[in-house]
């Protein structure tokens, strides 16, 4: 005879409502995402309309985070035709190109300029020696690196003021060479040329450990030439459009000044401004009578103005502890960047870190010198130096660059070289990290680094 048993398990799961869900989503879409999304809505809902924009001009908004500087002085006619105008702008190599008649160069030294230009990589910077560059070259050019030194020398007084330098130090020090002589500039050129690694910690911890170095220059002057190597370009290029397509952005945010430091603003422009239809809401109300449907509409579009006003909440909060967190950067620029962590972000503004992750997605901020990424300001806390705060990871990657491009071409340094390297400078990570960065960096290993 069999028996049968009866077996219970309690089991406890978590379960989204739907309107949840749909907030969360909503909450993760791209601005032009949502607008997409708000033209659905009212298209179902009649009881949804678009409200009337305000009285008071609104912030213009920049488009691209890669159109830069020159397209943020679009306005009146030239931005309704933004797209017209994108699209017109000069490359870096078209805008090289035709510099090269504004110079009094003969026919032979214009060409060799012109050949220089077509070597540039993407960010401006001239990468390959002049010696590889005649070796590259067909033999009946007739290239010598003579020839070649003399054209380089003329191209670097082109504009934009950096090109044709091999790295970052060199292009910061050709800036620096454009500006007018001071103190500053001198402690500037200084910390360029000898510490310019020395850079990762915030802008007074910098001064701080420039301080020890630098004996001949005080606190002021260092600082005044943090902020002038700050103002500096670290990509000649930037700015300029390129053949890759480019993805064009609305940034949320607004990073603004006053007396106390920087703050964040909502820019108006890029929220979708939707209302309840009130006479018809009215109507339903006054009714004696109203169908289940038109109660399920009138729910629903309170949800959705309910879902807008959280998103734009939730974001605003993000912004403003980016700001208070990263003031050294609005102020200096990457030099100022500290690591900040999405779990420190969630747990200050009591949020769930998933929460956090999704209103940083595709979301921007834009400031006086660039449109950035919401995420970018959540780097990866990668060590502990000598002092208790962690050094963010793309400060890692970008000394690990400065070393490279310094390091003699016929014995690179291996791995476990930029190891010890970057322990010197409180760096502790392990030479498969150091790996690990070098290859996101789409750096060579030594051996195919030595020339």
């Amino acid at each position: 005879m069999s028996a049968n048993h009866l077996h219970l398990k309690l089991k406890q799961t978590q379960q989204l409502s739907q309107g949840l869900q749909h907030s969360l989503r909503v909450l993760q879409m791209s601005g032009q995402e949502l607008e997409r999304e708000v033209e659905d809505w009212l298209a179902d809902n009649p009881l949804l309309e678009r409200a009337d924009e305000p009285d008071s001009p609104l912030e213009p908004t920049r488009l691209s985070a890669a159109v830069g500087q020159r397209a943020s002085q679009l306005g009146g006619d030239d931005a309704e035709n933004a797209w017209e105008n994108i699209a017109k702008e000069d490359n870096l190599y078209s805008y090289l190109h035709a510099q090269v008649c504004e110079h009094p160069l003969g026919k032979l030294e214009a060409a060799h300029v012109h050949i220089l230009i077509d070597f540039l990589d993407e960010n401006g910077y001239l990468t390959e020696s002049l010696e590889e560059i005649v070796e590259n070259t067909p033999l009946e050019w007739m290239l010598s690196e003579s020839d070649l030194e003399n054209a380089l020398e003329q191209l670097q007084t082109f504009d934009p003021p950096g090109i044709a330098t091999g790295n970052l130090s060199e292009s910061l020090l050709h800036q620096l060479s454009r500006l007018p002589a001071s103190p500053a500039r001198r402690c500037a050129v200084q910390i360029v040329g000898k510490h310019l690694e020395r850079l990762k910690h915030g802008v007074h911890q910098n001064c701080t450990h420039l301080a020890k170095h630098l004996p001949e220059f005080d606190a002021d002057t260092i600082k005044s030439a943090l902020e002038m190597i700050g103002s500096l370009n670290p990509f000649p290029a930037y700015g300029f459009t390129t053949d890759t397509p480019t993805a064009y952005v609305q940034p949320e945010v607004l990073i603004k000044a006053n007396d106390q430091g920087w703050y964040a603003v909502s820019n108006e422009t890029t929220w979708p401004r939707v209302k309840i239809n009130s006479e018809l809401m009215q109507a339903l109300q006054e009714a004696d009578s109203v169908d289940s449907v038109w109660k399920e509409k009138a729910a629903e579009a309170r949800q959705k103005l309910d879902m807008l006003s959280q998103r734009k909440s939730t974001v605003m909060r993000i912004a403003d502890y980016i700001v208070e967190k990263q003031q050294d950067f609005f102020d200096f620029g990457e030099i100022g960047l500290v690591p900040m962590l999405i779990k420190d972000c969630a747990q200050h503004l009591e949020l769930a870190e998933s929460t956090i992750s999704r209103a940083v997605n595709q979301k921007y901020l834009s400031r006086p010198r660039g449109v950035f990424p919401l995420r970018y300001f959540f780097t990866q806390t990668a060590v502990t130096g000598e002092d208790e705060e962690g050094i963010s990871q793309s400060v890692i990657k970008a000394l690990l660059v400065q070393i490279i491009d310094s390091e003699n071409k016929h014995k690179p340094y291996s791995d476990n070289d930029l190891m010890k390297l970057l322990q010197q400078q409180g760096i502790n990570i392990s030479r498969r990290t150091v790996a690990k960065y070098r290859d996101l960096l789409h750096i060579p290993s030594a051996g195919r680094r030595r020339v």
